[in-house]
């Protein structure tokens, strides 16, 4: 007996129809969870430790730029970054690489930290790395899918 949509049961089609037509199981749903907590938690740290100090010119966030030397336009780079990371933490379909971009950032802050303060201070942005890494290997499907649409892939 034929199909009545006309394609064989086993097609790649029907199958992903399939899953996306099943409900998410108590694993699905806690790790869920856990991703959206984690990344609320870098959403606040993102924006009250980063972009607001580096956005509104902070005495501290200036003196740090300063020291770097590329200007006070590399602070307000940085902050509006962080802030951009925020926000792209907070949507399904940007939150893998957002946290991937802001790990970016994460590794020069460690970097100036290490080279400008003999690592004072480089605690911070470390440990931030491991909460963002967490979201980009449990979103990595909405990295890839982007890199499709991106390229015109056809998601092979």
């Amino acid at each position: 007996m034929a199909h009545t949509s006309g394609v064989p049961p086993t097609s790649p089609a029907d199958r992903s129809a399939a899953r996306s037509a099943r409900p998410m199981g108590p694993g699905r749903i806690a790790l869920e969870v856990a991703l959206w907590a984690v990344q609320l938690y870098l959403v606040y740290f993102m924006v009250t430790v980063g972009a607001l100090p580096a956005l509104t010119a902070d005495s501290g966030a200036q003196g740090t730029f300063e020291d770097i030397g590329f200007g006070l336009w590399f602070m307000y780079l940085t902050g509006a970054l962080e802030l951009l990371g925020a926000i792209g933490l907070l949507t399904p379909w940007f939150s893998g690489l957002a946290a991937l971009g802001l790990m970016c950032v994460m590794s020069g802050a460690c970097l100036t930290h290490i080279t400008l303060y003999d690592g004072k201070g480089v605690e911070t942005p470390a440990l931030i790395l491991i909460p963002l890494a967490l979201v980009v290997i449990g979103r990595w499907s909405t990295v890839k899918k982007l890199g499709t649409w991106l390229t015109g892939g056809t998601g092979r």
